[in-house]
Parts: structure tokens; sequence; C-alpha cells
């Protein structure tokens, strides 16, 4: 057989090679099969020719090669007949599953290595790479088992340990990591990994001194900067100041020059209110910088909130006219509205582009400005130039043109533009949602439910949809248990939203749940105190609660800020009705 030593015929490559990737050289060729049978010594010694390693070496370059190119199917031909070379090759057995994984044939990779494992039961790498498909297709159970598994057959095995601990973390299982953890560290009080992973389930479980402690062994055995950016985080967060700048300085001692330390720094210094010595650190970093521009961005903002006005402005007139930048003239327009200049605002404004970042926020501040000084048909006018160009039409330019055709009463004419922007950008939020708000306002309140169901389609965690939607079914008093658990949802996505609350405790109050539609409503009229609607649904529970006397403030509440005089109409029977009772 024609052997080939790896390191030689690993010279004999880069010998051969250029800079670009050689083709794979032809194989060497299989021995002659024997056909004589043979003693116990040669056919061990058969065996141990089986093994060959040059042929095995020579087609595990051969398929790096393809892979790294990604040709994946190749790259599996050429590891298959590495290891029919070098049955114990793990080397080469392991890139096999990986190759399936980047084809995208994680099911395909999951039956290689639980056959695998099979054969090789002791073999922990094997347990990681299945474990880790299984967290990916989203059963972690089946991965603790795997972990399981691996220590029954290596029950010191760290990796194992660590990963096993971090799905438990992952899972709030806290005692379980934690025990984990701490056992390693026992057994290693230098595994830094230990110590940072129980360092971060420390902060999940609120134990903050513990949770330093870690970080700072962790960063005695291995500094890096990632690591102190994190602990800069972690005591900027808990308001332990000193030793955040202590760290973002250490990052800095070796490299001077990293924004991302200076900004942290910079940040801190800004929570202690060191504002001074915030502005100092940022020009020696501007010296240095590459775009010194950013640099002066960040300090004209502290000059603006150090009511530093005049400072503020001229830096930023330098940085808008020598670096062309649309942060800087938007940043200007605000000034101006704020000093009541209109004509500068636009005229920063309208030196925005297209091109720039700052182009949706710099037209609805336009017209925002046109709109409050009375130039509403400057302000259409606007607007209509901006949808009709395909280089400038966003979706917000319809929403704002709608709105203001919407204002001027002509519901019709803002509908059509809003489903002309649907149109161009069907899977908009913002303009389903518009849209769904104006057919209501129309009294077509099903087509109003089909379009936020649209909305909730490509955005299931949209509240306001799932609030309206919730809210109609509780007005009707139909589909009640769904509308709850909208509704509910909503809540826990925006639980800080008066009109949200009123809708949780008016399904309560459907439901007949009238304490737990009166703790709502109560809690929402305190986050809402100018909305009649929660007036009048909680003088309704406390009617039913005969808390008549609540009933009547809550009805009166309601007349008094109700505009439409059908709705007060409404609330002061509701009143009468309470009175003649009494």
């Amino acid at each position: 057989m024609n052997r080939i030593h790896p390191t030689l015929f690993l010279a004999c490559i880069l010998f051969l090679g250029s800079c670009a990737a050689p083709s794979p050289p032809q194989p060497p060729p299989s021995p002659a099969p024997s056909t004589s049978p043979a003693p116990a010594a040669v056919k061990q010694a058969e065996k141990a020719e089986k093994a060959d390693l040059g042929c095995s070496y020579f087609y595990f370059l051969w398929g790096s090669n393809a892979e790294y190119y990604q040709r994946f199917d190749e790259a599996l031909e050429a590891y298959d007949k590495a290891v029919i070379c070098d049955p114990d090759a793990d080397y080469v057995l392991k890139k096999i599953p990986l190759v399936l994984i980047k084809q995208g044939e994680n099911t395909k990779a999951v039956e290689w290595l639980q056959q695998a494992i099979k054969e090789r039961p002791k073999d922990s790498d094997l347990y990681l790479l299945l474990a880790h498909l299984k967290i990916q297709d989203h059963n972690q159970a089946e991965a603790i088992r795997l972990y399981h598994e691996a220590l029954r057959h290596d029950p010191g095995n760290i990796a194992v340990l660590l990963r096993l601990g971090i799905l438990y973390t992952e899972q709030k299982k806290f005692r379980e990591a934690e025990i984990i953890f701490r056992n390693l560290i026992h057994a290693d009080e230098r595994l830094f990994l230990g110590h940072v992973y129980l360092a971060r389930l420390l902060v999940q479980i609120r134990d903050f001194t513990g949770a330093g402690q870690e970080f700072e062994r962790a960063l005695e055995l291995n500094w890096s900067p990632e690591l102190a950016y994190e602990m800069a985080e972690f005591y900027t967060k808990h308001e332990r100041y000193d030793k955040a700048i202590k760290l973002y300085n250490s990052i800095i001692e070796t490299d001077d020059t990293d924004e991302r330390a200076v900004l942290g720094l910079v940040q801190t210094m800004l929570l202690m209110g060191k504002n001074q010595e915030a502005i100092d650190e940022l020009t020696r970093l501007r010296d240095l910088s590459g775009t010194p521009e950013r640099i002066d961005l960040i300090i004209a903002r502290i000059l603006l909130r150090t009511d530093r006005m005049a400072e503020a402005k001229q830096l930023l007139i330098e940085v808008a006219d020598e670096h062309d930048s649309s942060e800087a003239r938007y940043t200007l327009a605000l000034i101006a509205v704020q000093d009541n200049d209109n004509d500068a605002a636009i005229g920063y404004l309208e030196k925005i582009g297209p091109e720039d970042t700052e182009f949706e926020e710099a037209v609805y501040l336009h017209v925002r400005i046109l709109r409050e000084s009375g130039r509403l048909d400057e302000a259409l006018s606007l607007l209509r130039k901006a949808v009709a160009d395909s280089n400038l039409r966003r979706p917000l330019f319809y929403a704002l043109l709608a709105s203001l055709h919407e204002e001027k009463g002509e519901i019709d004419s803002a509908l059509q533009i809003l489903q002309d922007g649907i149109d161009l950008f069907p899977d908009d939020e913002q303009l389903l949602f518009e849209s769904a708000i104006l057919v209501d306002k129309k009294g077509q309140q099903d087509e109003a439910i089909t379009i936020m169901e649209r909305v909730l389609e490509l955005y299931p965690d949209h509240p306001e949809a799932l609030n309206y939607i919730g809210y109609v079914w509780a007005d009707r008093n139909i589909n009640l248990d769904r509308a709850l658990k909208y509704i509910e949802k909503a809540v826990e996505l925006k639980p800080d939203n008066g009109y949200i609350l009123d809708s949780l405790g008016w399904v309560y109050y459907r439901l007949g749940r009238l304490n737990e539609a009166r703790t709502w409503l109560e809690k929402a009229v305190k986050l809402a105190p100018e909305d009649p609607n929660i007036f009048d649904h909680l003088g309704d529970v406390y009617t039913s609660l005969q808390m008549t006397d609540k009933a009547g403030e809550a009805y009166r509440k309601a007349i008094e800020l109700f505009e439409e005089e059908e709705k007060k109409a409404a609330a002061r029977k509701k009143l009468h009705d309470l009175d003649r009772k009494n």
C-alpha cells in the first residue's frame, strides 16, 4: 500500500500550492485485496494496515478544501472516504455532522449523531453537539437527558457540566445550576468560566454582592475587555460608578483609542454629574478618532443638556458644514423649533435628503411645524410630493397625509390614501392599523376587525390591535374568553397604558367578575384621568356592586368629560336611573 506520512504529505501540498486553493490531487491507489487465508498475526497486521493514515489525511484535506468553498456534498464524500481509510479518525468523524448542519440538514445530523453515540457511547463531544441541536429545536428536556447520559460515562466532564448549568439557568432552574457551578469551582477554584456563569446566575437571582465577587474573581483569572465591559455595565446599573470607571479605565489603558470604553466612561461620568470631565475625555478621544464628527455630536448633546446652548449650536453648525452631517442639521432644527424660529428649522430640514438616516424624522418635523403654524396647505403639498416620488415615499408619509385629511373631516380621502400606501407597503403595521381605526370611525367594525386580524398575523405582539379586537368583543358581549386572552396579552406588553387597562376592566365586567373589573378600572382612571369612557365603565361597575355614591361620582365625571352629546345623554340617563332607585 502506498502510505504517505501526514506531515510529509502536507508539506508537499504547501510546496506545490499557491495562494489559490489547490485542486485535490488524485488519491493513492487502493491496496489489492488479499485472497489467501492469514494467521492471527497477519490479520492483526492487516487491521493496522487498514487504518491508512496517509489515505485518511489525504481525503480529510480534500474535504476541508471543499467545505471551505461550500461544496458540501463533495466535502461529505471526501470525509466518508477518510473514515473508510481510518475508522478511528475522530477529527474526521466529527466533521460530518457539522457539514450536515451547514447544509441545513439538521435531521440527518441528528440521525448521524444518534447512531454515532450508539457506537461510541463514551464520546462526550457527540452528546454536546446533539444536545445543541435539540436546544435549537426547542427540546430542552432531551438536551438535559443527553447531558446526563454523557455525565454517566464521564462524570467530571467540565464542558458538559457547564452546558448543563447554562441550560438550567436559561430554564430558571437556578438552584440546580448554582449547585453545578459551585461544585465545579470547588473542584477547581481557577475555573474561569465557572466564575463567569455563576456571576451571571447570581445577577438573575438578584444576589448582586455575590455576583460582583464572582465577576471580580473571573477577571483576576483571565482579564479581557469583553468581561471588563460586562462588569462595568453591571456596576453602572447598580450605581457602583467608581468600580465602573475603574474598569473602563483598565480597558483604555490597553487601548486609548477604544471608543466603546471611552463612551462607557463618559456615560458613567454623566450619570455622576461630572459633565465637564466627560467633555474633556471626549475631547481627548476626538483627537485620536477617525470620525471626529461623531465625537463632536456627543459633545454637543452634553452641552445642550447642561444649558450651554450657544456652544452647542456653534459646534453643530461646524459639524453640519464641514461633514455634511444630517444628524447635526436635524438637531439644529430641533433647537430652532424650541427657539420658535420655524423658518430656520425648515431651512435645516430641507437640506436632509432621502439617503440620510434622519430623512423620515425630518419630514415628520417639517409637517408638524407647518401644521402647528397654520400652514396646512403647505404640509399637504409637501407630503403629496413625497408620496408621488418613488425615491422619497415612505409608509409614514402616507399615514401623515391621511391624518391631515382626517383632521379636515375627509375620512374617505384619508382611507384612500392609506389604501394607496398599503398597496405599495402591504405589510406595514402602521398603515394597516390606521386604516382599521378609520374604518371603525365609519361604523364598519367587522371590516376593522378583519384588518386588525391582519395586523396580528404580521405582528402577533401588537398591543393596540390586541386591545382593539378584545375591546370590541367585550363591548358586543361576544367571544369573551378570547377577548380576555387578547387584552391580557396587551396588558402584559403595555402594563401602564390606561386605555388597555380599561379594556381589561370592561371584559371582566362583561364576565361578571366585578371585583376584578373594579380593581383594573380604578387603575385605568389614574393612568388616563381625562378619558370619559373609563369613568362611564367604572360607574357601571360601581352600580353593579351597589356602590351608589361612587357610581354617581363616576357618571358625573363622565358627563363633564364627554364631548359627544349622545354619550353625555346616555351617562345622564344612567345617573338619573341611579338617583331614582335611591
